[in-house]
C-alpha cells in the first residue's frame, strides 16, 4: 500500500474513533429506558434463596462459584474508601440501567458509607452537578468515561492519582466493570426489586 494512502487510512480511522468517543461522551448520563426487562424471573431460584445471585449456585457450577466470588470481592475487600466505592457503584448502576443494584445500594450500603440522600439522588445528575467535591466529581467522571469509551482519559487518571495509588486506580476500573456485569446479569435474568426498596430517582 502506498505510504500516502496508508497515512490517509490511519488518519480517517483516528478521526472516526475521536468522533465516536466525543459522541459517546455527549450521551453519557442519559439513560435510554427502551429495553424490556423481564417482568418475572427467567432463571429459577432455589428454595430459600435470599438473592438473585442464588440463581447461579456455586455448589452446582464452577462458573457460578467464580462469578459469585468476584461479585462479592468488590463489596468486602476494598482498598478504596467505602464512600468512594458507593459513588462508583451508584453511577454505574444509573448508566447501566441497573435498577436492582441501585435499589440494593442506595439506602443501605450508601447510607452506611456516609452518603446523604441528597448526594445519592445527585449521582444521577453526574459529575458536573453542583455540590460535588473535585475528587467526587473525578470518581463519577471515571465511570462516565468507562461507560462511554471503555477508557479513562489521561486527565481523569491523573486526577485519581492525586489521592489513589496505582492499585486503587485499578480498583476503580474493576469496580465499574464488576457492577456493569452485574447489571447485565440482574436485568437479563429478571431480578425482582427487593421488598420496600426504591428504584431510580425521578427527575
Amino acid at each position: 500500500m502506498p505510504k500516502l494512502l496508508t497515512v490517509s487510512v490511519f488518519a480517517c480511522a483516528a478521526a472516526l474513533s475521536h468522533t465516536t468517543f466525543v459522541e459517546a461522551q455527549g450521551s453519557v448520563g442519559k439513560r435510554v429506558d427502551t429495553f424490556a426487562r423481564p417482568g418475572t424471573p427467567r432463571v429459577p431460584r432455589a428454595p430459600g434463596a435470599t438473592s438473585p445471585l442464588d440463581s447461579c449456585l456455586p455448589k452446582e457450577d464452577e462458573m457460578c462459584q467464580k462469578f459469585r466470588a468476584l461479585a462479592a470481592h468488590f463489596l468486602t475487600n476494598n482498598k478504596i474508601p467505602a464512600r468512594d466505592r458507593e459513588l462508583l457503584t451508584l453511577r454505574t448502576a444509573w448508566l447501566s440501567r441497573g435498577e436492582y443494584i441501585w435499589s440494593a445500594h442506595h439506602a443501605d450500603y450508601a447510607r452506611r458509607a456516609g452518603l446523604t440522600a441528597e448526594e445519592v439522588a445527585r449521582v444521577a445528575r453526574g459529575p458536573d452537578a453542583n455540590g460535588w467535591s473535585p475528587f467526587d466529581a473525578t470518581l463519577l467522571r471515571a465511570v462516565d468515561e468507562l461507560q462511554a469509551s471503555r477508557f479513562i482519559s489521561d486527565a481523569t487518571w491523573k486526577a485519581l492519582g492525586e489521592r489513589y495509588d496505582d492499585r486503587q486506580r485499578l480498583e476503580v476500573v474493576l469496580t465499574v466493570a464488576n457492577y456493569t456485569m452485574l447489571a447485565m446479569y440482574f436485568n437479563s435474568t429478571g431480578a425482582q426489586m427487593p421488598n420496600g426498596k426504591t428504584g431510580f430517582p425521578v427527575d
